[in-house]
């Protein structure tokens, strides 16, 4: 479930409608023939249970999507009522591992026993129309689509369709994701409709997606649903709490768990994995670990770079978040869940690369490639027949919403990505007093002003000479200002969240160095210099002139 969703609840269809006709004469006959006689518990969940072909009787269902059949005792759904009703009262569920309750689960003729519960999250996806999420696992290590663990919930939560070709898209850029799908859930008898079923977090997710069976991890969103409680039910003041600074994107709020713990626990190398996982975690929360060492790094670059095109900013929550700990490479993938694609025209909050400039690096060089024209064409001529034959079937259950294809919206979202990178100006420039020329020196303040890494490559003297930038020529306070990961000259990325200032480096160029590259040069004329940038992770450059006239920065002295 996704911090500060809003769902926009559907009335009932006349499908719905109808069904609750059955369901209700159904229950009142039932009713009425077992009232007062021994053994009524039993006598009523077998013929509740025979509800189901009575409904095919009403009206066929969708045309290829798997039908779902779930029931539960009387007892059990007024345990999940009094769930609800809690939830309500306190504004978000809360689960534990207590509150799953018994039911089947029928699927192909195939039936199966189940745990289900309501997820944990805002309590507005438990509306009074009956459209609620839940969570589900198998028991007696039965699959249901090949899955022990999933996820229900109604499609308006992801944006209909396009959480699919989300998943659809990280899948063929091999980046872990929980598949997603749709079916016709049938719940004690009634036709709830078309809803969304979402892979859970367990070793099939990993076999499927050809990766060795290890372990998942979480930050635990329980402290942050509590606080929520805490604040009355408000989530927006929560949030703007100055004394707790919670934030759904803090690292700092959030403890870490792992998923199946009891399996882990049996198995020591799992349990080793599982200990060396939420260390690497901890180490990021602590800053004692950079984020290009705790997580794969190109895994998670084209990660960054998917969710910046599809708006699924909701992905990058760390509610959301879940990462395999990929006990070959020593490093955490990210894996995709909820991210609620082109809900909005939200980019990518560029605070999902830690500040690291290798991770930076990382989604510009992806986001680059997938903002090509060639990249789409060839996505969207890959999942469009799918994507046409769903939206056929989804479309009659989104009254009063038309369900578009993505594929305009996306072109034009890649021509943002690349404006993007394409920046009017990355640094500010400046040249040092006339003074400094007399003595044989050329001074330039450089600084960034990019929520990016920009490498400083050298500088255009008048437009016929370059001079590349060396280290040699930097000031020894400047250093501390560079990524320090390459012997490139690379600022680090504009923080404004930590630090709303622009730090200069200081080059003083020597001009014999400019002489030797240009033996006619006068200078005795005012130059025209400008400095030549490339962001880092892209060839292409950029060039800004360097400004005359404007003083040293103000060094002020403090006395004792």
């Amino acid at each position: 479930m996704k911090i500060g969703q809003n769902q926009t609840l559907q009335p009932p269809t006349r499908l719905g409608r109808n069904v609750g006709w059955v369901g209700l004469l159904v229950l009142t006959f039932v009713l009425g023939t077992v009232a007062g006689a021994q053994g009524w518990h039993n006598d009523i969940v077998h013929r509740a249970r025979a509800i189901p072909a009575l409904v095919g009787q009403v009206a066929a269902p969708p045309e290829e999507l798997p039908t779902l059949i779930i029931d539960m005792s009387f007892e059990t759904y007024n345990q999940l009522l009094s769930q609800r009703e809690q939830a309500l009262e306190a504004g978000v569920s809360i689960p534990s591992a207590g509150d799953f309750v018994t039911a089947t689960a029928q699927l192909d003729g195939a039936t199966v026993p189940i745990n289900i519960r309501l997820p944990a999250g805002p309590a507005a996806y438990l509306g009074a129309d009956e459209r609620w999420s839940f969570e589900v696992r198998t028991q007696d290590g039965l699959d249901l689509l090949g899955m022990q663990r999933f996820y229900l919930a109604d499609p308006v939560a992801n944006n209909w369709l396009n959480q699919w070709a989300f998943a659809r898209a990280l899948e063929q850029e091999g980046v872990l994701v929980a598949r997603y799908q749709f079916v016709r859930l049938i719940f004690n008898g009634r036709d709830w409709g078309i809803y969304a079923l979402q892979e859970g977090f367990d070793s099939e997710l990993l076999t499927e997606q050809r990766r060795q069976e290890g372990v998942i991890v979480e930050f635990d969103a329980d402290l942050l649903w509590e606080s929520v409680a805490h604040f009355q039910d408000d989530l927006r003041v929560a949030t703007t709490d100055p004394v707790a600074n919670l934030s759904a994107a803090d690292v700092q709020y959030f403890e870490v768990d792992a998923f199946r713990d009891a399996t882990i626990d049996r198995d020591p190398s799992l349990s080793a994995q599982r200990e060396r996982a939420i260390g690497l975690l901890r180490a990021l929360q602590t800053g004692r670990l950079p984020a290009s060492e705790v997580f794969d790094v190109q895994q998670y670059g084209r990660f960054l770079a998917l969710v910046d095109l599809w708006g699924a900013t909701q992905s990058t929550s760390l509610v959301n978040l879940r990462y395999y700990y990929n006990p070959t490479s020593d490093r955490l993938e990210p894996i995709g869940f909820n991210g609620d694609p082109l809900r909005t025209g939200e980019r990518l909050s560029l605070a999902a690369t830690y500040g690291d400039p290798i991770l930076q690096a990382a989604y510009v060089e992806q986001a680059l490639r997938i903002s090509q024209p060639g990249y789409l064409d060839q996505l969207q001529a890959e999942l469009e027949p799918e994507f046409q034959q769903l939206q056929h079937i989804v479309q009659a259950q989104a009254e009063g919403e038309t369900l578009t294809p993505p594929w305009d919206e996306l072109r034009r979202r890649q021509e943002q990505i690349q404006r993007s990178l394409d920046p009017v100006q990355p640094v500010f420039a400046y040249l040092g007093t006339p003074t400094q020329a007399m003595s044989g020196t050329l001074g330039i303040d450089v600084g960034n002003i990019l929520n990016l890494p920009v490498e400083i490559v050298g500088f255009d003297i008048n437009g016929a000479t370059f001079l590349p930038a060396e280290r040699e020529e930097l000031s020894d306070e400047s250093i501390e200002l560079l990524t320090g990961h390459t012997d490139a000259i690379v600022l680090r990325a504009l923080d404004v969240t930590r630090a709303p200032v622009i730090r200069y480096v200081h080059f003083d160029i020597q001009l014999a160095d400019i002489r030797r590259l240009d033996n006619e040069i006068d200078f005795t004329q005012e130059l025209e210099i400008r400095v030549v940038t490339r962001i880092l992770g892209i060839s292409a450059t950029h060039l800004t002139r360097a400004q005359y006239g404007y003083p040293d920065v103000l060094i002020v002295e403090t006395g004792e």
